[in-house]
């Protein structure tokens, strides 16, 4: 008899114990859901931004953040790219060798911000960001290829296709964005990831082995994969609104 009721109070504490760590996460995560769902500062919620940087890169590059809540943005920007650098020499980072091209860029980033006081889009902040880019030569094939122009009376004359990159980039990044005045801002920011690039020019087979920065890991004869490391530093000037 005893025993049953030992058993019953050990059951009814257990029971008890249960369901108030589970209240104590119930409201935790309501907390944290508020947190999150918190509505953003209606009044400098929006930055526009120029790069600065890209632009002595061969890139023009615009972007546009909007918070979604006090602690989390996003941000969204476009690019021309009207130069590239390949490679020049034996070391896969090398970048000696510009380029005139004609290209366009997408990049996609999720920021997380670390304040207590929740004023996204400004303070400190981390998070993942993708971008792809897609980029046509100006030059002619041959040109960049080191091979004469084909001879059509030429029975041996060797043709290649125009050439083209495709790139896709996923990093993470850490740094500030802050007001400067009421509306213009300043973001530095760094980050590190990897490029995986597809090079295509039809039939230039061994020709686009040693041509662009990065390590091999792909070829057929119309193209290549590469894979190279992505330091970055970002730094933009923006109006917000």
């Amino acid at each position: 008899m005893k025993v049953n009721t030992l058993n019953k109070v050990v059951s009814l504490c257990s029971f008890l114990l249960v369901l108030s760590l589970v209240s104590v996460q119930a409201q935790r995560l309501d907390s944290l859901e508020a947190k999150f769902e918190a509505p953003a500062n209606p009044g400098h919620d929006k930055v526009i931004k120029l790069h600065p940087v890209q632009l002595a890169l061969g890139e023009i590059y615009l972007g546009y953040e909007r918070a979604r809540t006090q602690f989390v943005s996003n941000e969204i920007g476009f690019s021309y790219i009207h130069r590239i650098y390949l490679k020049d020499g034996d070391s896969h980072t090398s970048r000696d060798l510009p380029l005139n091209t004609h290209g366009v860029g997408i990049r996609m980033s999720q920021r997380h911000y670390t304040s207590k006081k929740g004023n996204a889009p400004f303070g400190f902040f981390h998070g993942p960001s993708f971008g792809y880019r897609f980029i046509l030569f100006q030059d002619s094939s041959y040109e960049i290829l080191g091979l004469p122009e084909p001879n059509q009376t030429d029975p041996d004359a060797r043709y290649v296709g125009r050439l083209y990159l495709n790139t896709f980039d996923l990093t993470y990044q850490l740094g500030g964005q802050f007001k400067l005045s009421n509306h213009f801002t300043l973001e530095v920011a760094g980050g590190i990831g990897g490029r995986l690039k597809y090079a295509y020019a039809r039939d230039a087979d061994e020709l686009l082995h040693d041509l662009f920065v990065g390590k091999e890991v792909l070829s057929d004869t119309n193209g290549a994969f590469l894979v190279t490391p992505l330091p970055q530093l970002k730094l933009s000037v923006g109006y917000s609104f």
